[in-house]
Parts: structure tokens; C-alpha cells; sequence
């Protein structure tokens, strides 16, 4: 009997669809905080590398396709019993050849299940029009159902259809992979690739009875982008780590009878277009070279939009709305909050839980047009230093950053922080409960300037992969959306079974039963309610397909909209997704050097998105493609937001500054038309109606 329990990091792993067949890997820093050398974090890694960052050259291959993101997954070591605590600070990681309990591996056995469930989910829209989020599961008869007509529009849909299941839902299967017999091979999750699976032995067990489930397969489909026919590959390294790496950024839709397809023309509901993001369990079993095996604690992969400003941290993470639902729910940090509420005695660290907020309110003015004043502002907020006086750099923190608890912040625009929109049923961003206390406690002069709690590496991947997302704002998002704050989403009773915090409550498979004659994966997960995640579970929230969210999502009028049952409505807009959506850029090629000062400048700012297509005479459609399939046919030109210290020096120019962020890479030509500073006002007022564009401005996306 081993002493030791082992478990898949980091628990949750983000890849990134890319056209190209290349990749990079997940950063394994985060972004808002410096690395020993000044550079801030959230770099991708270049591939066959621990920790080495990506350069400005690196976001395309040579043909100029956007390489994916792929999602490294480690093994971890821990002593049996030891999850009563986090963090745990320990973990040692197992490779093939490492000797744990005196006993050395002598394989790992990888299994992964991808999926697509979107076009057979709950729509994002409830009844009357209105994106609730997670609210919307409080009262089920307020839900719709994507496609309710399919298959028979003259009956009601079930979403446990045997049609539903099979024709709305990809499903490439599982896959497994020794990491001593693989060498260098690629398993595909495609159409054509037999489904295979590790038994509990770790023996690779061939599966050609299970039910594979393409578009294709059923359906004539418009192919904008080329074929779907799979969601990604796996391959492992020579040291028995596992490289999962995303579709191709593909969507389809299906032609009907009539020879025509739906039109794209909603931000996140666009019927029977199919796309390739998607996501599954990962899992493992040891072997070891007395013949025992060892089980492993599984882990989550999810494919999200591409990565387009990988250094720019969101003020609030999926890192951040994950920590608080642990921390008040399920009872992660019992000295932080305990009994229904946080403990005033809690000192929170300057550098690991404060100074990230204030750099991620720093980075913002990258990516969005933020006037000079408010740009110095923010610098000043991401100068504070651990040794300064709270209330002499912040005299009022109730003012200047709103609290999550009141209706009155919610509603309140600038100056109050976070400047950009809000949740379902919320105008404006607003922190975390968590991060709301811890920085009440900083303001109060209760906190430690450095250190924190010691992560082991395994907890620190778990923090850092989920730091580099979106939070706040899951309407529906970007890699994951707001079933992330459901606590049935995840293994509640953590410290019992011994697994860790942060695990994916996993659906048990037994892909021994599959038969091709009906679907093997079922409705699956529902907000609210306690089914067990299955593959695609986590997907099926976001936008169908991903193309149209992430065109619409620059700046939007409030949802709600202050005053808008007086006269004087605001007509101010605002951002959706400043940091990993960027709407305003510095484009290295309007960077300048004064030969005089001897330091590099920039100048206008450009629209991210831009070029033919984008032209309006409205500002709330400004920055975005005003038909939804040129959008999809112009992705991958979209730029990348890098710091200078990545960008090759000019010839006979000093290097670029590491806090200069400049958009690179990018297939858009500059052009001439330049962003005018914040405030922007929806004058022209736009509606749907009023002009050819499409794209939405109601604040949903």
C-alpha cells in the first residue's frame, strides 16, 4: 500500500484554439506580477522548455497561422492523509524513472475525453430577453433551450433527446496514450481516430464500438473555415508530462433543406453553428516497474478563445472568483473566513493578494483608451508599494473601488474601480467579496508586506493557470463561464477523499458499455443541481460560436443602464473585457524613439479589431466587425499585446522598455483612423435597427 496520493496539476488546464498545427504552452506565470528579471508574468512558454517565455515572433508559425495553446499537465506526489490544509505546500513532482516510495515509475498512462456539448445546452438568454447567468437556474421555467426545434419543431425538445444527444453534441471519444510506448506520436481527437482508454491496470484498451459524433456525420454544413473534424490532439513529453493542445478555431453551420444556413447574428446565440472549443477529463494511472499501479487523481482540460494580451491581468481572475467561492463555501482558508464570515484577524500579503489588483488596474490602459489622466491614475495605483501608507496613497477606499455587497457601487460608473462592465444584472465590474475584505484589511493597516502562505508547485500551477483568465464578467466569457462559482461543479468533500481543492466533480465512465447505436455522454451538468461533469460540460455555457462573443465585446452601454428610466439616461459607454478583449492598442509600428530624451514613446492608439468591415458611424460599433461572419473570416489577423522586453530590438535603436506594451503580429494594416480618448458616447445612438451592422450593443457580450 502506498503512502503517498497523487493527483493531475494544474486541476484545471487552459488551452487556446489557433489555425496553426503548431503550439505553445499554458504560462506557468501570472500575469500582473514581475518575475526576478522586471518581467511581468502570463507569458506562454515556448514548447520543449520548463519556463522559457514566448517572444514577439512566436504568437504565428511561419506561415503566419495563429499557433494554439496547449495545456501541460504534471503529476504530483503528496503523503496520504495530507489535504487537510491549504494550501498543502507540498507535492513532489513524478516523472518516468522517479522513485516514490521506493518504488520507480515506469509509465504513465494518459486518458483524455474532449467534447462539445453548446448547441445542446440552455441558451445564455433566459425568458423576456435577459442574461441572468447562474440566476437563471433559481427558476428553470424562466430556461430556453438552443435548437428547441430540433429535431421535430411540432414537439417540445428534450435536451435528453437520443437525436439531440447525438447530432447537437462533438464528441471525439476518449484517448490514451503510454508515455513509454508514445515517443513522439500525436493522437488526434477527430472523426476518424479509433476512441481508446486506460483500464484500471493501465493497460490501453481499443474502443471502435464507441460512439464518435461529428457535424459532418450527420449534417450538409457551411464550412467558412475549413472542415470540423476534431477538437485537438495529445501528446506527452519524454518525461511523461502531457501536452493537450485545442481545436483550430473552426465553426460551421448546418444547411437546410431550403440550401441555406442560419445567419451569425447574435453576440452568443447563433442556432446550429457548430465551433471546436471544448473540453473533458484528464486522467492517469502509474505503473511501476514491481508491477503495482497507482490511481491518480484527475484533472480538467478546457479550450478557450485565443490568448490576445497574455501579459494583461483581468482585476478580476477566474483565479479570483474560484478562491472566493472556496473560501466562503466550501471552507479552503478557515482563518480567512469562518462561520459565515471573514475574520478581522486575517493579515493578507501586500505582494501576493494586493499588488496584483493594483497592477491589473495598471496594465488596463494596454488594451483600452483610457485619457491621460486616467492612464496616470492608474499608474499611480500600480506603484503603490508594499512600505507605503494606505491612506496616503488611497484616502478613501470606499470611493475608489466598489464594494461587491452594494446595489449603490454596482450602479456607479467612474470614477469608481473596476472601470469596465458588470455581471449578469450588474452595471458595473466589481471585486470579489474575498478581494474586497483583503483589501479593506490592507487599508486598515492589517496585512504583511511580503510572503504568504508557501504553495507547493502543483497548488501554485492551479493558482497561476487560472490567474491568466477571465473573471467577473461571465456573460458568457472567455475560457469558462459563471458555472465556475457553482459549488456542485466541484469535489465538495476535498479534504475527505484526500484529492485536493479545485477538482472537477467527474462523471464516471465506463467506456467498456459504449455502443456506436446511441450517444454515450448524456445532458450532463446543470447549474445548481448535482449531476456529475461530464466531457463538454464546461464549454456548453459559452458563446456559439466563439467568434461572434468575442467581435462584440468591446464597449457597450451598461446592462442595466443607470438612469435609464429618466430623462437623462447615461449615454457613456463602457469596456466588457479590457484585458483579454483589447479594444485600443499602441501598435509597434507607430512606436517612436527621441534621439533628445533617449527613450521610446508611442502614439496614436488603433482599434484592435480593424479594416475593412469596421467602418460605422456609431461609437457603441466601433472597434468590431459590423457583420459576424467577417469576423469569422478575419480572426486570425487579430494582434498580440506583448511587453517590449519580447520584441526584437530595432536595428541600431536601444531595446524596447519591459513596460512598454505594444501590439505585435497583427495581419491588420495600421491604417489612419485613431482612437480618440475615453469617454466614448453612444451618440449617434445605435440600434439593431438603425444600421446595416449587427453586431450587439446592449451590453450582453
Amino acid at each position: 500500500m502506498t503512502s503517498n496520493v497523487f493527483r493531475v496539476h494544474p486541476a484545471i488546464g487552459i488551452g487556446r484554439v489557433g489555425d496553426s498545427q503548431e503550439f505553445y504552452l499554458a504560462p506557468v506565470t501570472a500575469a500582473g506580477t514581475r518575475d526576478a528579471d522586471g518581467l511581468f508574468g502570463g507569458l506562454p512558454v515556448q514548447p520543449d522548455t520548463e519556463s522559457t517565455p514566448i517572444t514577439a515572433a512566436q504568437f504565428r508559425d511561419a506561415d503566419g497561422n495563429v499557433k494554439r495553446q496547449a495545456a501541460r499537465f504534471h503529476i504530483y506526489a503528496y503523503p496520504s492523509g495530507s489535504s487537510g490544509t491549504y494550501p498543502n505546500g507540498g507535492g513532489v513532482r513524478v516523472d518516468v524513472g522517479s522513485t516514490i516510495d521506493g518504488k520507480t515509475v515506469k509509465d504513465i498512462v494518459w486518458t483524455v475525453h474532449l467534447a462539445n456539448k453548446k448547441l445542446n445546452n440552455y441558451s445564455t438568454v433566459s425568458q423576456g430577453g435577459q442574461f441572468r447567468g447562474i440566476g437563471a437556474y433559481e427558476e428553470p421555467a424562466l430556461l430556453e433551450l438552443r435548437n428547441p426545434n430540433y429535431p421535430d419543431a411540432a414537439n417540445p425538445a428534450d435536451p435528453n433527446d437520443p437525436t439531440r444527444l447525438r447530432q447537437l453534441v462533438i464528441d471525439a471519444g476518449p484517448r490514451a496514450l503510454s508515455a513509454a510506448a508514445a515517443g513522439s506520436s500525436v493522437v488526434a481527437f477527430d472523426m476518424t481516430t479509433t476512441a481508446s482508454y486506460a483500464d484500471a491496470g493501465g493497460t490501453i484498451q481499443q474502443q471502435p464500438a464507441y460512439p464518435v459524433s461529428f457535424p459532418s456525420m450527420f449534417h450538409t454544413l457551411h464550412e467558412p473555415l475549413g472542415k470540423l473534424d476534431s477538437l485537438g490532439d495529445m501528446r506527452v513529453e519524454a518525461n511523461g508530462a502531457l501536452i493537450v493542445a485545442g481545436g483550430f478555431a473552426r465553426t460551421s453551420a448546418v444547411i437546410g433543406a431550403d440550401g441555406k444556413y442560419p445567419e451569425l447574428g447574435d453576440p452568443t446565440e447563433n442556432g446550429l453553428w457548430y465551433d471546436d472549443a471544448a473540453d473533458g477529463p484528464v486522467n492517469a494511472v502509474l505503473l511501476f516497474t514491481d508491477g503495482s499501479t497507482a490511481s491518480v487523481q484527475g484533472a480538467w482540460y478546457v479550450t478557450g478563445d485565443p490568448g490576445y494580451a497574455p501579459q494583461t491581468r483581468n482585476v478580476v481572475s477566474t483565479w479570483d472568483d474560484v478562491y472566493d467561492v472556496w473560501v466562503r463555501t466550501l471552507g479552503l482558508v478557515p482563518s480567512l473566513y469562518a462561520n459565515g464570515g471573514f475574520l478581522p484577524t486575517y493579515k493578507p500579503s501586500f505582494s501576493d493578494d494586493i499588488q496584483p489588483i493594483f497592477h491589473a488596474a495598471m496594465l488596463q490602459r494596454w488594451n483600452t483608451n483610457l485619457p491621460s489622466g486616467a492612464v496616470k491614475g492608474h499608474d499611480t495605483i500600480g506603484q503603490i508599494l508594499p512600505t507605503d501608507d494606505p491612506s496616503a496613497k488611497i484616502p478613501n477606499l470606499k470611493t475608489l473601488i466598489r464594494d461587491p455587497a452594494s446595489a449603490a457601487d454596482t450602479e456607479t460608473g467612474s470614477p469608481m474601480m473596476p472601470l469596465s462592465l458588470g455581471d449578469a444584472q450588474k452595471s458595473f465590474l466589481s471585486v470579489s467579496s474575498t478581494q474586497y475584505f483583503l483589501l479593506s484589511q490592507w487599508h486598515g493597516n492589517n496585512y504583511v508586506q511580503v510572503g504568504a502562505p508557501t504553495l507547493g508547485p502543483g497548488e501554485a500551477l492551479d493558482r497561476v493557470t487560472l490567474q491568466n483568465c477571465l473573471g467577473g464578467r461571465y456573460s458568457p466569457g472567455i475560457e469558462v463561464s459563471f458555472p465556475i462559482r457553482d459549488v456542485n461543479l466541484y469535489v465538495q468533500d476535498w479534504q475527505a477523499k484526500d484529492c485536493g481543492p479545485f477538482r472537477i466533480n467527474q462523471a464516471p465512465l465506463d467506456y467498456s458499455k459504449a455502443s456506436k447505436d446511441s450517444a454515450f455522454l448524456s445532458f450532463g451538468y446543470v447549474p445548481l443541481q448535482t449531476h456529475p461533469v461530464e466531457p463538454g460540460d464546461l464549454s456548453k455555457f459559452m458563446s456559439v460560436p466563439w467568434h461572434t462573443d468575442y467581435n462584440s465585446c468591446a464597449t457597450h452601454l451598461p446592462d442595466p443602464n443607470p438612469g435609464q428610466q429618466t430623462v437623462n439616461p447615461n449615454n457613456t459607454l463602457f469596456w466588457s473585457w479590457p484585458a483579454e478583449r483589447p479594444f485600443a492598442v499602441y501598435p509597434l509600428e507607430l512606436c517612436q524613439f527621441d534621439e533628445q530624451e533617449q527613450t521610446w514613446y508611442v502614439r496614436q492608439q488603433v482599434y484592435s479589431v480593424r479594416g475593412n468591415g469596421t467602418d460605422t458611424d456609431y461609437p457603441a460599433q466601433a472597434g468590431r466587425f459590423q457583420e459576424y461572419e467577417d469576423f469569422v473570416a478575419n480572426w486570425a489577423k487579430v494582434g498580440f499585446i506583448i511587453s517590449g522586453a519580447q520584441i526584437p530590438q530595432a536595428t541600431g535603436l536601444p531595446p524596447y522598455p519591459p513596460d512598454l506594451f505594444l501590439e505585435v503580429a497583427s495581419e491588420f494594416e495600421v491604417g489612419q483612423e485613431f482612437v480618440a480618448p475615453w469617454p466614448m458616447a453612444n451618440i449617434p445612438a445605435y440600434s439593431p435597427g438603425s444600421a446595416k451592422a449587427r453586431a450587439d450593443s446592449d451590453g450582453l457580450a
